[in-house]
């Protein structure tokens, strides 16, 4: 036990932190490794409402060799900070491209936040969690 607790502090000091005030607000692009044959990407704009807690939209492409057309999905989403994690919770709007479907669940994220322009965890939809990763476009600070 006690050799458990020594080695758990000692990577906890050498996990890099993230300063409480770090600022997430904006846009980012994002991806995630949903499968050898498949692709998916898209952007994402996050509003601070609160302290911790922002709102957002974000747009998903998924394009998969097996399907007939791409998935081009826009949904709206809530997100909470606790420490360095983000938590993104979304619901689908609009099928842009691609038809409805049961089997295309929203896309949800489970995010560390490493800096002010890159975070990385997973993608949880559809019963899966998949690695993903969030980093800021082209002048998203906002």
């Amino acid at each position: 036990m006690i050799r458990w607790l020594v080695a758990f502090l000692s990577l906890s000091l050498l996990a890099p932190t993230v300063q409480a005030d770090t600022n997430i607000a904006g846009q980012w692009t994002f991806s995630a490794n949903i499968s050898d044959n498949c692709s998916f990407g898209g952007t994402a704009v996050l509003e601070k409402t609160d302290e911790t807690s922002y709102t957002g939209e974000l747009t998903a492409r998924q394009s998969c060799t097996d399907l007939p057309e791409d998935y081009l999905v826009r949904q709206d989403c809530s997100a909470s900070v606790l420490g360095n994690q983000l938590s993104v919770r979304c619901r689908i709007v609009e099928f842009i491209n691609g038809f409805e479907s049961p089997f295309y669940a929203p896309d949800n994220f489970t995010l560390t936040i490493q800096s002010a322009s890159r975070m990385h965890g997973a993608l949880v939809s559809a019963g899966s969690v998949l690695p993903a990763e969030w980093k800021r476009a082209e002048g998203g600070i906002s």
